[in-house]
């Protein structure tokens, strides 16, 4: 009796949908409704403790008792000075707390055991990263709404306008969010949150202190050192008489009894320095101070009044100074003469050199003076009404903004490449 072996092969199952379908398309890329999602349970799931909102309450309380001043001790005339401030205190409470949050995101999940299942699920690593940014930028947002009646009241009487305000506001939204990116980047790159918020302040405090501290070391190397040499004449081997003759000779003004051979001239030599700043100027531009108040209005210091605006602010006093360093030393400085204290003697002597008491009127010497003061009056007029170079700042803000995502995603795609030690991914 036979058997028959054979194996018959199973009808092939038909297909079942998946509900919700298979992902298609580039797995990291961010989506509209992703990320929404990931900003609202960030937000549900990072909503302050108890004393986190007592310790916000005071932050604020103290941010507007600094506005409210600012606004009650406003000058009647325009004065763009508190408003300016009311910025500074908004730039300052996105600074302190959209990093810190951010910086203990994506470490703090995965302690927590959270991280893993949203990686699982049909959010992208995008969605996730773009969501948990803009939950911790939202705090700075909420900061700038908070104090937006102080915003509106001292810009009325700033002299700036409309659109100046807003291109501003928005260069310091700009910057806080993309500190807020560095510190999320931290937060991916360290396994404690000490270390991450640690090195996301770290951060942010090189780039606002540190370059101006890098700026100051640099110009020793940029700096010339020379000697000038002046000639005077040695008093102190002048006999009686004819040290009674240059005496009167000064207050006369008349030099034509005295004789050079008299006089013994002594060389003095005393350092000069020249510091080059033009040639390092651009690291105080990747300052985000400096590149927020770049993109500030310019203000003429002499025609300020007739453009109907209020005297330079403290916006403008920095962007002078910025100039001062774009421009570089003087030129007085740069072709500076020695004084030749016996030459000119000889000069005035001979009748070359005019003196004030014979050759020049009260007239003449004010116009001196005038023309002098008109010079340093332009140079100040200049330094105020250069361009202003935000550019530099603007181009390193969106390249620490992109490639702190850059590295954010990177470290959320799954599935990882390699686990540090002790990693907690479920």
């Amino acid at each position: 009796m036979s058997t028959d072996t054979t194996t018959q092969t199973p009808p092939p199952r038909p297909d079942v949908p998946v509900s919700p379908p298979p992902r298609t398309g580039n797995p990291w890329m961010p989506t509209p409704h992703g990320v929404s999602l990931m900003m609202r349970i960030e937000l549900r799931r990072r909503r302050p403790s108890a004393k986190g909102y007592v310790f916000y309450g005071i932050l604020f309380a103290i941010v507007i008792a600094i506005c409210i001043a600012a606004a009650v001790f406003a000058p009647p005339e325009l004065s763009s000075v508190n408003f300016e401030i009311v910025l500074i205190m908004v730039l300052g409470v996105g600074m302190l707390i959209a990093p810190s949050l951010s910086a203990t995101s994506i470490n703090g999940d995965s302690g927590e055991g959270v991280l893993a299942p949203l990686q699982m699920s049909h959010l992208t690593a995008g969605d996730i990263a773009v969501g948990k940014l803009l939950a911790s930028w939202v705090v700075s947002v909420v900061a700038l709404v908070a104090l937006s009646p102080f915003l509106i009241y001292t810009f009325l009487n700033s002299g700036w306008r409309w659109n100046e305000a807003l291109l501003t506001v928005g260069a310091i939204l700009l910057v806080v969010l993309t500190f807020t990116a560095v510190g999320l980047a931290w937060s991916s790159i360290a396994a404690r949150a000490v270390a991450s918020v640690a090195l996301a302040h770290l951060t942010t405090g090189f780039f606002l202190i540190g370059t101006l501290i890098v700026f100051g070391v640099a110009s020793i190397l940029v700096t010339e050192e020379s000697a000038s040499r002046d000639r005077y004449i040695d008093w102190s081997t002048l006999d009686q008489e004819a040290s009674a003759a240059l005496d009167e000779a000064y207050m006369t003004g008349d030099y034509s009894q005295l004789d050079p051979d008299d006089y013994t001239c002594i060389e003095s030599d005393w350092p000069m320095t020249i510091t080059h700043t033009d040639r390092i100027a651009w690291i105080l531009l990747l300052n985000p101070a400096v590149m927020i108040t770049e993109s500030a209005p310019v203000v003429d210091p002499v025609t300020w009044e007739e453009d109907g605006r209020a005297a330079p602010g403290m916006f403008a006093m920095i962007h002078s100074l910025i100039s001062d360093a774009r421009l570089g030393p003087d030129e007085e400085v740069s072709d500076f003469q020695a004084y030749d204290e016996c030459a000119e003697l000889q000069g005035m002597i001979d009748g070359t050199v005019p003196t004030y008491d014979e050759d020049m009127t009260q007239e003449e010497i004010d116009a001196f003076f005038a023309a002098d003061e008109a010079e340093q009056n332009e140079r100040q007029q200049r330094l105020a009404n250069l361009t202003p170079a935000p550019w530099i700042g603007l181009g390193v803000q969106l390249t620490l903004l992109i490639g702190s995502m850059w590295i954010v995603i990177r470290r959320l795609r799954v599935p990882y490449k390699k686990l540090r030690t002790g990693t907690r991914v479920a």
